[in-house]
């Protein structure tokens, strides 16, 4: 059908729905139509059978009336053929039977107006085209028949009719015919073509509604989803600072136990303890800003591969004898821009994740791929498009329910029992990856395992670099200047400091500080300061110490990083940052950059 080639020839996506449509409702009057032939020829064989007795012509219409019956009846019962071929066998036979009937019953009688109804419903099934061509067809066979009768090559269908046998009447008549028939069916072409028309604006209307609604829908929960992460968000600001100076206090207090006690046994084990818990306490918090993307990023080219491999030698030492890892690391560059922490703990939390999904053992699969996303094809959705790189991270295990899998995204939620998870590890892996301009993809089923795709933009090969881990305190010389406002990190601060080798002067805020500086404009070989103080903010004091001394060296710490108040101050002469809670050695080295030592 002319529809159907043009859905072949590439029909707008749009309006495939609506040639189907069409061809759907062709197809089902083709039917109907093929099962009224059908019933007639059926009727026609039981009158010839019953009032023909003794005709010559009985067995010639019997057999025609059964060809006829088996042509259409076989389609009218089984549905099939469909489309234009199911079309034909409605039109075809409809053709043949007018055009013999001129020569042997006339042209004025049924043979016309049958011929006149076949060529409206070609028009009808098979297109204008085809209507045209048919009726041409016809016109032309017809005249062959008329000139032949005229000619005297065949004898006239009713030897009484002197019309039939004469020019002018057959040209009358053809011209009459075949006007009404390029009339009404062009009228009626256009009247099915207008009906189809409208019928195509309303199902256009109403797909544009089901769009908007379905956009509005999406906004909303966009919209909620944004609230939800600005709640968690000042949920995490407020806690965070406060929560991680007391870890401040009591990782710095264990590991300046540590150093103490040297090497005697249990003491010292009681000493990691107190470190590990306060670590994994520190994680949470960091789990928290990740999830509301208050985490201060820094950005550098990392190996991803080597960060898995890295992970993955954590996991091994506690998975279950019986897991199988598999690693299929195929991406020919595994290079993106990221801040290796927090993608560390990410990837860690998804390995985490599935291990815990198997707790007989299983497979983990980890894989890479190298891909690019197209706006097209819709798989850049959620991220911009072009080359990415795509970690799968594959389980085994139970799988997960379909009431479950549209919430193991949010924050707090999770099926394992009272103290055998937070509920923030996937919510901070989903934070994290979309603060790196990537997304998160789950596929599930129960009893089949759980697939989790994390897609990352992909960076330059040549600069991937991955962090060497920081295990040895630095020690230094020289005068700093804290200004910390909590008492009892001052305390574990100066101390810690002390150890390193400093003298340390403590202010307790911004106001005392910059006396301080005024006093000593050359005193003080670096500042460390508090970012969130009460009275003056770290960025004023920050603004008003550089104003006296405009080359003073500032190292700023805080236990909540503010992406743009720490970049702000970066970007204006600060040395460095350090996030609160520290390790002793990633503080003093911190130092020891600031002032320019190795």
């Amino acid at each position: 059908m002319h529809s159907r080639r043009m859905t072949r020839e590439g029909a707008p996506p749009a309006a495939a729905d609506e040639v189907d449509e069409a061809l759907a409702w062709r197809n089902r009057v083709a039917l109907r139509l093929l099962r009224a032939f059908a019933a007639i020829f059926a009727l026609s064989l039981v009158l010839i059978v019953a009032t023909m007795h003794g005709h010559r012509e009985r067995i010639g219409l019997m057999i025609a009336a059964i060809a006829a019956l088996a042509i259409v009846g076989v389609p009218a019962v089984t549905g099939r053929p469909s489309g234009a071929a199911r079309a034909w066998l409605v039109i075809a036979p409809a053709m043949v039977v007018p055009i013999f009937g001129f020569m042997f019953a006339g042209f004025l009688s049924g043979p016309g107006v049958s011929l006149t109804v076949t060529l409206l419903l070609a028009g009808l099934l098979l297109g204008p085209r085809a209507m045209i061509g048919l009726t041409l067809f016809a016109l032309a066979a017809i005249s062959l028949v008329a000139w032949a009768i005229v000619t005297k090559h065949l004898p006239p269908p009713n030897p009484h009719d002197h019309d039939m046998t004469l020019a002018l009447p057959w040209a009358r008549s053809l011209t009459v015919t075949f006007l009404a028939i390029s009339v009404f069916g062009g009228s009626m072409i256009a009247v099915v073509a207008r009906m189809e028309r409208s019928l195509r604006l309303a199902r256009q209307e109403t797909r544009l509604r089901e769009r908007a609604e379905q956009a509005r829908a999406e906004a909303e929960r966009a919209a909620l989803e944004s609230k939800q992460l600005e709640l968690v968000g000042r949920l995490a600001a407020g806690v965070a600072h406060d929560f991680n100076n007391s870890l401040t206090v009591i990782i710095g207090n264990a590991e300046l136990i540590r150093h103490d006690l040297g090497a005697r046994g249990e003491e010292l084990d009681l000493a990691e303890g107190i470190l590990h818990s306060s670590r994994r306490l520190a994680e949470l918090t960091k789990q928290l800003l990740a999830y509301s993307r208050k985490a201060r990023m820094v950005k550098t080219p990392i190996d991803l591969h080597a960060v898995v491999r890295g992970t993955l030698s954590l996991v091994r030492r506690s998975a279950h004898p019986n897991l199988e890892i598999v690693t299929r690391l195929d991406a020919p560059s595994a290079t993106v821009s990221a801040d290796v922490t927090l993608i560390e703990s990410a990837i860690l939390n998804l390995f985490v994740n599935a291990i815990d999904a198997m707790p007989d053992g299983g497979t983990l699969t980890i894989a890479t791929t190298a891909v690019i996303l197209s706006v097209d094809a819709g798989e850049a959705k959620g991220m911009a498009p072009g080359p990415a790189l795509r970690l799968e991270v594959r389980d085994t295990g139970a799988g997960i329910a379909p009431d479950v899998l549209p919430h193991i995204f949010d924050p707090f939620f999770t099926t394992k029992p009272v103290g055998g998870g937070t509920g923030l590890g996937l919510a901070a892996v989903a934070g994290t990856i979309k603060a790196h301009g990537g997304k998160v993809e789950v596929e599930s089923a129960v009893g089949a395992g759980a697939t989790f795709r994390v897609f990352l933009p992909a960076g330059e090969p040549r600069a991937a670099a991955t962090p060497a881990p920081i295990e040895e305190a630095v020690r230094g010389d020289g005068h700093i200047l804290l200004v910390e406002d909590d008492a009892m990190v001052s305390l574990t601060a100066v101390a810690t400091l002390e150890s390193l080798g400093y003298r340390v002067t403590r202010a307790a805020d911004g106001e005392a500080a910059t006396e301080l500086v005024r006093a000593q404009p050359r005193g003080f070989d670096l500042v460390l300061l508090d970012l969130r103080m009460p009275g003056w903010s770290g960025e004023e004091t920050f603004t008003r110490m550089r104003a006296i001394v405009p080359a003073l060296k500032v190292l700023v710490w805080s236990g909540y990083a503010a992406e743009q108040d720490v970049g702000g101050m970066l970007a204006r002469g600060a040395v460095g940052f350090v996030q609160k809670p520290y390790r002793v050695a990633e503080l003093s080295r911190a130092i020891a950059r600031a002032l320019g030592k190795r």
